[in-house]
């Protein structure tokens, strides 16, 4: 079994604002580079009020923290390229490398379209606008994680990564049911 793997705002505060310079690279397509980026990346944060720094999270490019990385290589999922991240905070001036930059290695293509319900803006079927999704199995080749082809935003677990994750006591991530996905 899959979920979707998001991670949203506590209800009590906003996450913090995360700015980078555009190094040209596509961080969302599932590929690994022919050049990685120079390390660290540089990237600054704006906590602003109640602030807080999120698990995950892929904008403006992906992040997470080593406590989930570690977690992830655990579960077995070894295919995300990591990339030292030193984050600059923008009203005190500390800065924090408890992030790693990330790239998710793999785009699958594992929606069954019959299944699922959604619109395809431009008619492709790479930027899909899903109000449900339906995966079939047997099109994720075994992959404990990726992202989903139809829609490169999505990121997608095996419920063995779940269970490592909640095991591991991080609580901050949300595993939503595919077919109450909206992406």
């Amino acid at each position: 079994m899959y979920f979707m793997l998001e991670c949203f705002s506590p209800e009590e505060a906003d996450h913090a604002q995360y700015s980078y310079e555009d190094d040209e690279l596509s961080w969302m397509t599932g590929r690994r580079f022919d050049l990685p980026p120079q390390q660290p990346l540089i990237i600054t944060i704006e906590l602003g009020e109640n602030g807080v720094t999120p698990e995950l999270t892929d904008v403006p490019i992906p992040l997470m923290t080593k406590r989930l990385a570690k977690c992830l290589e655990g579960a077995g999922v070894s295919n995300i390229d990591y990339y030292q991240a030193e984050i600059q905070n923008v009203e005190t001036g500390e800065t924090s490398t408890d992030l790693f930059a990330f790239n998710l290695i793999g785009c699958v293509s594992a929606v069954d379209l019959a299944g699922s319900k959604f619109t395809a803006p431009d008619g492709s079927l790479i930027s899909v606008d899903f109000d449900s999704v339906k995966i079939n199995e047997s099109k994720t080749r075994g992959a404990l994680m990726f992202r989903l082809a139809e829609s490169v935003n999505a990121i997608v677990v095996h419920e063995s990564v779940k269970n490592a994750i909640e095991a591991a006591g991080i609580d901050t991530l949300t595993f939503i049911p595919p077919e109450e996905w909206v992406g």
